[in-house]
């Protein structure tokens, strides 16, 4: 991914969301160079309910085809349309179900204990490297069955993942660059799967590596897919999700004093800055027919790019959008998607984020960004979120 290195108050972010401000008042669906940018809620509601006329499958519109991103595609449930997405996800659905991930809670709680721990002491560290980033993979790895130990590795390959976009990354970037990365990963998750086909244990790559769907066993491009976007999209919403939070409750430390003094605040809290601050701020569709969005024909083949934090901000379905209020009824954010494509972590990463949060005020009296160091941000089109989160404790 891009990285944007700025102060706190240059979050590049807001650029994106007073961007999102002007197109939603004055042209909610516009046409640029790579397609179609849509911004209000009901029409990306609309656009997410049909996947007849938006399809999932974006990797056609790469020019010329990128080999080791059609194999890790096979399996990977983004960009997989029904009704092999709903074959394809059953095989994992039991280990993501909200009764499943409720069995984790004291797994998570002695992870992010144990974190802090190796901070104690401190009145600064790096809340991304000590907790944000590694509580959520630390747990997603566990599920999965992959080595912990590998945890940099994968860090590099999910940074080449979140570079991907079929519209605008250029081709010499995604042969050189993005590839080989990819396919570095392709051949890791595939040696591992095959372990597993050997030796199968308790987690979910077993799973997938002894599964059978229509009678046959699962392609190993399938398995890659499903394993690999699981790991990283497993681990950047609650790694967002606790970052966002610490930054949103800095910029408002009376909302931040509120949800110490009442923890039952913190839930609707995580919904509301998961509302402003969503960690991947748009999806991709490809039309299969002629249609039209919000009035405009729009020809088949054509790319669709719906901006969910836009559609998040929408003055329509959330009055005074732009506003930071834990007490907001949040009911219909589209920030883990919607329908067939609804996350299949959203229970997980809100249980993270819940009980890492928790364990941070009962850690620390006083919480806050650095404000003396600058800050480096992920490239906010693909990820809002810090690289780095310099922060100040006090315990």
């Amino acid at each position: 991914m891009s990285l944007i290195s700025t102060t706190l108050a240059e979050d590049p972010a807001e650029e994106m969301f007073s961007w999102f401000r002007t197109m939603l008042d004055t042209e909610p669906v516009h046409r640029d160079e790579q397609g179609w940018n849509v911004f209000g809620y009901s029409d990306i509601a609309r656009i997410l309910a049909d996947t007849k006329t938006f399809s999932s499958e974006t990797a056609r519109l790469f020019n010329p085809p990128q080999p080791d991103l059609d194999f890790f595609d096979m399996g990977n449930l983004v960009t997989t349309d029904l009704p092999r997405h709903r074959k394809l996800r059953s095989l994992i659905n039991t280990a993501f179900t909200p009764r499943a991930v409720a069995g984790l809670s004291d797994r998570i709680d002695r992870i992010t204990n144990t974190l802090l721990d190796q901070v104690k002491g401190q009145d600064t560290f790096d809340l991304v490297d000590s907790l944000a980033y590694a509580l959520p993979i630390t747990v997603i790895l566990e599920m999965l069955g992959l080595p912990v130990e590998d945890e940099p590795q994968f860090r590099v390959w999910g940074d080449a993942l979140g570079a991907i976009d079929a519209a605008t990354v250029p081709p010499d970037l995604l042969a050189n660059e993005v590839g080989p990365a990819v396919r570095e990963l392709n051949e890791y998750l595939l040696e591992q799967a095959e372990r597993r086909r050997r030796e199968p244990t308790d987690d979910v790559l077993s799973v997938l590596a002894n599964a059978e769907v229509d009678g046959k066993p699962l392609e190993g491009g399938e398995i890659v897919g499903i394993t690999g976007l699981t790991m990283f999209a497993g681990h950047a919403t609650t790694m967002a999700a606790i970052c966002n939070a610490v930054l949103l409750f800095d910029r408002h430390p009376e909302a931040l004093a509120e949800v110490r003094a009442d923890r039952s605040l913190l839930p609707g809290a995580i919904e509301e800055i998961m509302r402003l601050r969503p960690p991947f701020p748009r999806l991709a569709r490809i039309t299969t027919v002629d249609t039209e969005i919000g009035g405009q024909a729009v020809p088949a083949g054509e790319l669709v790019t719906p901006w969910i934090a836009a559609a998040n901000r929408d003055a329509s379905r959330f009055a005074d959008p732009d506003r930071f209020d834990i007490r907001r009824d949040t009911r219909g954010h589209l920030v883990f998607g919607q329908g067939v494509h609804f996350c299949l972590g959203a229970p997980l990463a809100r249980l993270e984020a819940k009980i890492a949060l928790n364990v941070l005020f009962d850690r620390y009296s006083a919480l806050s960004v650095d404000h003396t160091t600058e800050l480096e941000f992920e490239n906010p089109r693909q990820l809002i979120c810090p690289r780095h989160l310099p922060v100040r404790v006090t315990a």
